[in-house]
């Protein structure tokens, strides 16, 4: 009797197995047409299809430093994996930036603007990966996000703060 039950939970064990490890999952989703209402300045979707980009961007990096309450350096992270809204929004802004700066590069007018940020983690916040920078769209009257980036991350605590760098190279 006991040979009886240990033989079946030994056959189920194994044919569990096999389907588990042997038989491969296969998954299937469907084109989302409309990303579920979401709107197209959240997307990344310039609302002007008739504008035309003057951008050529050589290089777009942050990177952000975490001090503690008294000061004390927690991490520094850099990345250079930014995405950038191209619209007419993002091109006025940085073409106006007050920290705007222009050097010649073989005939080339380079343009190299930094941005800088600070803010006090708030209340619930335990790590930090992924950084954003927002203007406002006087014709939308919206607040998009023109600079996305990931990062490896760095743990955080409500208080800390943090400082934050994008480097901008276009021309």
């Amino acid at each position: 009797m006991i040979k009886l039950k240990i033989f079946q939970i030994f056959l189920t064990a194994i044919t569990i197995s096999v389907l588990l490890f042997f038989i491969p999952f296969e998954s299937h989703s469907d084109k989302i047409n409309d990303w579920w209402g979401v709107p197209e300045y959240q997307r990344g979707i310039p609302s002007d299809d008739s504008f035309i980009s003057k951008f050529n961007f050589i290089s777009v990096t942050t990177h952000y430093q975490i001090r503690d309450n008294s000061g004390g350096l927690i991490c520094i992270v850099q990345s250079d994996n930014v995405q950038i809204y191209d619209s007419k929004v993002t091109f006025d802004y940085l073409s106006s930036h007050p920290l705007r700066t222009t050097f010649e590069n073989n005939g080339e007018i380079i343009n190299y603007v930094p941005i800088k940020e600070s803010w006090n983690v708030g209340e619930g916040d335990t790590f930090l990966s992924a950084l954003k920078t927002t203007m406002f769209d006087p014709v939308e009257e919206l607040e998009l996000y023109s600079f996305f980036a990931t990062t490896n991350g760095c743990a955080v605590q409500p208080g800390d703060k943090v400082t934050v760098i994008w480097e901008i190279i276009y021309n």
